[in-house]
């Protein structure tokens, strides 16, 4: 599995956070999906880094169409939110509290590495069942992505 860290200088996610993410991230993905004949549909919550005109046009030139979410009803109507984000904050926080248990307890505590969370990350995704990928899909009505796994199959 292959990681991309972006973040600006004072660790803010802004407009160049954004690019890079739909340069290496969406992009990759909208060109295998293109090939199953999918039209993708990006739903962003109303951030103002979203919102630029820059960010949507660069996304709506690889094909995809934006919708923006009304604020207030983000926690409703995206997946990721709803049902992904919870389960994985909590895969993560036990691995950080597994390591931390693993501490001496008469020393200081150490700084954790870039290491440290890439682990940490790659082991909470890979605890994400498809199922609860699934039921994040289904939750929001969104009847025809509920069938698919991680892997975009059926």
């Amino acid at each position: 599995m292959e990681l991309i860290y972006a973040c600006q200088d004072k660790a803010w996610f802004d407009e160049g956070v954004m690019i890079k993410w739909i340069e290496h991230i969406l992009a990759p993905d909208v060109k295998s999906t293109a090939q199953k004949g999918i039209v993708p549909i990006l739903f962003l919550d109303s951030f103002l880094v979203h919102m630029k005109a820059s960010v949507v046009n660069r996304i709506q030139d690889l094909g995809v169409q934006v919708e923006f979410i009304p604020p207030g009803c983000t926690g409703l109507l995206q997946p990721v939110d709803v049902g992904y984000n919870k389960a994985f904050k909590a895969k993560l926080r036990t691995q950080y509290n597994e390591w931390l248990f693993e501490q001496d307890p008469d020393l200081p505590i150490p700084a954790t590495t870039h290491r440290n969370v890439s682990d940490w990350i790659i082991t909470a995704e890979r605890n994400i069942t498809d199922e609860t990928i699934k039921n994040s899909w289904r939750k929001t009505g969104y009847s025809y992505f509920g069938v698919f796994g991680r892997d975009g199959e059926f």
